[in-house]
């Protein structure tokens, strides 16, 4: 049952704003319109020094007209899918804010609305050079002038940052997060570019969160070099977070600030629940296994009515949850078909290219799309399809592109929907897609999930749109030897500590497939069992990457049982706080996954040994008190050590097989 938003408040006593619920609350003094920030509280303890000082308001944002300000609040669910909340709209002259918190979770919402007209965002300087002359570090320059959003002057004495720098177009790039630990020191003021950090009190392992709802930084219209600034103010460490970027007509980029306590634990818990407010997990909808033919790289050659009906059936044997049909159903013929060279494909501009662009093609579905529609209902099965909003012209035809999207949900039964080809290089094209994004949940009523492509090209990425849907991670295909099933495994284990992985649409493939072309790599795909690669995705939202109607019958058979296991438990799985445990996987790691429920009584451990790695491993997990486990699947055992210090419950798992793998059920004692 969702969270009651009357638990949290917003109030605009005189020049003060305050806003909060049992577990933050953050004060302001509103000032020609800008934020002055005065406290943020959260569990008991004050984050931020005295506010109120002279020079808190930087002098190169823009003045409000009307230092008049008024408070507008509303209370349930911004869009279809999100968690209902509590949001603010604070208006004062040409300037507006939008805040938004929600009931249960420690973290706070801002976005700047209206930018004024005339305003003239700053350049972002260069940082200074090491001279060799000694100066006070607490004096240190730091311009607070340069498109701020949040200035944090710290309390404890010692702070680090802990930075991720993540990485989208994963066509070419397979170290998707890369982590640093970063002490803020006083000779060294930190200038760092990302979407999310947090600002960690090493003494007591608790910290702040701070994450940007935007594209990865090279995908902004509007460049800011960094995005998290630090110094030290009165001895003790401060930060800045900026970048709004807005621009005259547009709103900026929202940001949240939260307060976790655990270290990383408790860090991993408050990014995942940010996340899960802004698409609320939703059992019936969320973490499905989806098939996409794409991955055995026929492309569009073999997609027809006949070979995707049996593509639905075999689907349906196997357990999967959705037939997606990729690039190729539609008449239109894009870059990547196999015809694209002949046949003058395009990859934007496709209602220039052809008005019927978006129509069943004419020979491969002769009687259109609803006898495949039918069979999809028929086995008991969701449909998707591919589509491509038009880049062109700054997405100048979204109202268009999302007509089309709700007539295949209207007519159809659609309600997965693959967004590839996005080209956002300006903010009136940022602007538009997120209109189309926005048009579709609302007039769906959040029926239609859209997987959100990251492999290329400049889109969203992980959070520029985070009501959407799952991301699309990667496409890696056997043909071309791009596919290991512990370099997926690595991603998506290092992307979980900053994203939740239900929130990732994480690929396994026919191992079978190109098997001469790994000859004598210990880590080849069939050097796993096709069981222990769809274990390694569980966490994750599963996309079986290949022609289910040509899976070899034996692995087949290996993945049924699985499958029907991992969905008869999936709610609970998925429905749980979701840690990454272990080693980073190498192929020659110990690793996994455990999930804790709400309640902090049971929860679930999937544990992977990889090829080369040992026979047994004992975790840390984070779990308090003493707790039993029951193998639900794979070969091996997990035993419960006395808890420690710390209160977390180490476990020792052993493994009789290489690789292999244990799925089990945790349940705590009394």
């Amino acid at each position: 049952m969702p969270a009651d938003p009357t638990s949290c408040f917003a109030h605009l006593d005189g020049d003060v704003l305050r806003l909060g619920n049992t577990l933050i609350e953050r004060r302001w003094r509103v000032v020609d319109g800008l934020l002055v920030p005065l406290g943020l509280t959260a569990n008991g303890h004050e984050w931020l020094q005295s506010g109120d000082k002279p020079g808190s308001v930087p002098p190169s944002h823009p003045v409000a007209a009307s230092r008049t300000a008024k408070l507008t609040v509303t209370r349930g669910r911004t869009n279809p899918v999100e968690a209902p909340s509590l949001t603010a709209e604070l208006a004062c002259g040409d300037l507006a804010w939008r805040l938004q918190i929600f009931p249960d979770v420690a973290a706070i919402t801002l976005q700047l609305l209206a930018w004024p007209a005339g305003a003239v965002r700053s350049a972002v300087d260069a940082g200074s050079a090491a001279s060799g002359i000694e100066t006070d570090g607490a004096a240190a320059a730091h311009d607070d002038g340069v498109d701020l959003c949040e200035r944090l002057a710290l309390t404890c004495h010692h702070a680090h940052v802990h930075a991720v720098t993540l990485a989208d177009q994963t066509d070419i790039r397979d170290n998707l997060a890369v982590e640093r630990e970063l002490r803020i020191a006083t000779p060294e003021p930190l200038r760092l570019a990302g979407c999310v950090f947090a600002v960690e009190d090493p003494l007591a392992r608790h910290g702040l969160v701070l994450l940007k709802h935007a594209p990865l930084p090279h995908a902004r219209p509007l460049p800011n070099l960094v995005d998290l600034r630090t110094w030290h103010e009165q001895g003790r460490p401060a930060v800045a977070l900026h970048g709004h970027g807005a621009a005259p007509g547009t709103s900026g980029y929202a940001w949240t600030v939260g307060a976790y306590r655990g270290g990383a634990a408790g860090r991993i818990a408050l990014l995942h629940a940010i996340q899960r407010c802004h698409r609320a997990y939703d059992p019936a909808r969320d973490g499905m296994l989806l098939s996409n033919t794409w991955g055995d790289r026929n492309r569009d050659g073999r997609i027809c009515a006949s070979f995707i009906e049996r593509e639905i059936e075999a689907g349906g044997a196997l357990g999967v949850d959705v037939v997606q049909i990729d690039d190729g159903w539609q008449r239109g013929v894009t870059s990547n078909s196999v015809h694209g060279k002949d046949k003058g494909g395009v990859w934007q501009g496709f209602w220039a290219a052809d008005a019927q662009f978006w129509n069943a093609h004419p020979e491969r579905f002769p009687n259109g799309l609803a006898p495949t529609a039918a069979a999809v209902r028929r086995h008991g099965l969701a449909f998707g399809l591919w589509f491509a909003p038009d880049s062109a012209h700054d997405f100048a035809n979204w109202r268009r592109d999302a007509d089309a999207v709700l007539g295949f949900w209207r007519q159809h039964g659609v309600t997965r929907v693959k967004i590839d080809g996005v080209k956002a290089h300006s903010k009136p094209g940022e602007a538009n897609l997120q209109a189309f994004f926005t048009a579709v949940l609302a007039e769906s009523a959040g029926a239609i999930t859209f997987d959100l492509d990251v492999t290329a090209e400049v889109r969203p990425g992980y959070f520029g749109v985070m009501a959407a849907g799952p991301l699309f991670v990667e496409n890696r295909y056997t043909d071309w030897q791009r596919w290991w099933p512990h370099a997926t495994l690595r991603n998506l284990w290092q992307l979980a500590h900053w994203i939740d992985p239900v929130r990732l649409r994480m690929e396994f493939l026919n191992r079978q497939r190109n098997a001469a072309k790994y000859a004598g790599d210990p880590l080849a795909p069939m050097a796993y069992p096709a069981d222990w690669i769809f274990a390694s995705v569980m966490v994750a939202s599963p996309l079986a990457w290949f022609e289910v109607s040509e899976l070899p019958a034996g692995d087949a058979d290996a993945l049924r049982p699985l499958i029907a296991l991992w969905k008869r438990h999936r709610a609970a799985l998925h429905g749980g706080t979701i840690w990454p445990v272990g080693e980073a996987p190498s192929g020659a790691s110990c690793c996994g996954f455990c999930s804790l429920d709400a309640e902090g009584r049971g929860g679930y451990l999937i544990a992977l040994r990889e090829p080369c790695a040992p026979d047994q491993a004992t975790w840390q997990l984070p779990l308090t008190g003493a707790w039993t486990a029951e193998v639900l699947a794979g070969a091996g055992g997990v035993e419960f050590s006395r808890p420690a210090a710390s209160g977390q419950q180490p476990a020792t798992i052993r493994w009789t097989a290489a690789p292999g793998y244990v799925f089990a059920r945790l349940t705590r004692a009394g």
